[in-house]
């Protein structure tokens, strides 16, 4: 659809924001799409019409036997029905009011001859009754501040907009970031995108003031060019976060069997998004830990790392990682290690990576934080914490120090925890992650999350 941003947004947003929906294919049988969609629905904060011709009410609700019975106009119709039946509803969906439709059903494009030629139907009657549809062969859309119009949970409220090629995948995606706290603003599964895809729905998100960053999981696309132009449009506005599948030659069969598209060299893509001035994620497991440290914290002005840590090990390791990321090990002031050596054991190292040793507890944690935050060289602060169980210590103080230490400073320099030790560290790292500091296992993965914020911010001086 070509128009201009005002009504792309006005076309879409009825898919987020709806305040009455209806069901088509509304079910009592728990094992049916159907009663799992109905159900999140009927949790949601919205009017739900279930739509079904074998009963009166549906899990203690009201149905109506079509959509030409219903009381009141509705502002989105999701579909669950045989895809024969898809086609023929479209003109029914436009008379009840609604000006968009989500296809949850399969049986498309995705499966053959008869379901492209279902899928072409179900276009035409979209078109020729002027209803948006996002699907078919999709998991559907979900505002984790409004309503749930999906077969999978609702995510945890937060500020990441997530599109995503792959339903299961996508739903799946929900469940992850529900165990890591990791909160989604809206989610949508476009499926075969025969009708809205992913220009749309990034152009929708980027005007989104509820989502600050974006998450995109994409297979194969048909129109390149215009997926570059609204890939670059949000990424000039906010955080882009990109994984690609079908990078090999047999994952890209695997895509055209799956979605129905073309999954195009990977080589290209990567260049494409750079291009673009997105930030590619290499795992699924990446792609919100990227966004979850987009949304926690401030950009970088430079790519210089400060770390601290209270083992060496872990100190060397995230100096290697780091450097293999791309970032520079930062050179402190002069002033900032004479102050250092004042206040650490006189066997700490005050170099870039600052050892504080297994006896550094809360105040050690607390000054190294503010000095290393106040030194002019330093871009950025990884602080490591091994939480040691001997000494008197607790599993929180040096969570505690450092989130002192980040108040004393005062600077905008975005920071980043690497808490070792399980669930002896997870009172620690709970505590970080409550303030926003994101904290990570593993000094690898923060190392590669630092090194996306800082080429975004480099490529968007």
């Amino acid at each position: 659809m070509t128009g201009s941003h005002d009504e792309i947004f006005q076309s879409i947003d009825p898919f987020f924001n709806p305040k009455r929906v209806a069901l088509v294919g509304a079910s009592a049988d728990y094992r049916k799409l159907g009663n799992s969609i109905l159900m999140n629905l009927l949790a949601s904060e919205i009017e739900v019409y279930p739509i079904t011709h074998s009963r009166e009410h549906v899990l203690g609700v009201k149905a109506y036997p079509s959509l030409s019975n219903l009381p009141e106009p509705v502002d989105l119709v999701i579909v669950v029905v045989a895809a024969r039946h898809c086609p023929p509803l479209m003109s029914e969906i436009r008379k009840a009011g609604a000006k968009n439709a989500v296809i949850i059903s399969g049986g498309f494009s995705e499966t053959g001859p008869e379901g492209q030629e279902h899928e072409r139907e179900l276009v035409k009657a979209a078109r020729d009754s002027n209803v948006r549809i996002i699907g078919p062969n999709c998991v559907g859309v979900s505002n984790s501040r409004l309503f749930n119009g999906t077969f999978t949970m609702m995510p945890e409220r937060g500020n990441i907009a997530f599109v995503s090629q792959s339903g299961a995948l996508g739903g799946m995606s929900i469940y992850t970031t529900r165990a890591k706290r990791i909160g989604m603003s809206k989610f949508a599964s476009i499926g075969n995108s025969a009708d809205v895809g992913f220009v749309e729905i990034l152009d929708y998100f980027t005007q989104d003031s509820k989502s600050t960053v974006i998450a995109v999981y994409i297979e194969g696309v048909n129109d390149g060019r215009a997926l570059f132009e609204s890939l670059q449009r949000a990424a000039v506005v906010k955080p882009v976060v990109v994984l690609k599948g079908g990078r090999s030659e047999a994952g890209g069969h695997a895509t055209q069997s799956h979605t129905g598209s073309l999954a195009g060299s990977s080589q290209i893509f990567d260049g494409m998004l750079r291009q673009a001035g997105c930030v590619t994620a290499p795992t699924l497991d990446t792609l919100f830990e990227i966004c979850k440290l987009f949304d926690y914290q401030p950009l970088p002005r430079g790519c210089n790392i400060g770390i601290i840590s209270n083992t060496g090990g872990a100190g060397v390791l995230a100096t290697d990682s780091a450097s293999v990321s791309g970032l520079s090990i930062a050179s402190f002031e002069d002033e900032t290690k004479h102050e250092l050596r004042q206040v650490l054991s006189p066997i700490a190292s005050v170099n870039n990576p600052i050892d504080v040793v297994a006896s550094g507890g809360r105040r050690e944690y607390r000054i190294a934080t503010e000095l290393l935050l106040k030194d002019p060289n330093v871009d950025m602060l990884l602080v490591i914490c091994g939480v040691p169980t001997f000494a008197g210590m607790t599993q929180t103080e040096h969570a505690a120090g450092t989130l002192e230490g980040v108040r004393m400073a005062s600077t905008e320099k975005p920071v980043i925890g690497v808490w070792l030790a399980g669930d002896v560290g997870k009172p620690g790292k709970d505590l970080l992650e409550m303030n926003r500091i994101p904290c990570f296992d593993d000094p690898a993965l923060a190392a590669l999350c630092m090194s996306r914020i800082a080429e975004y911010a480099r490529n968007h001086k």
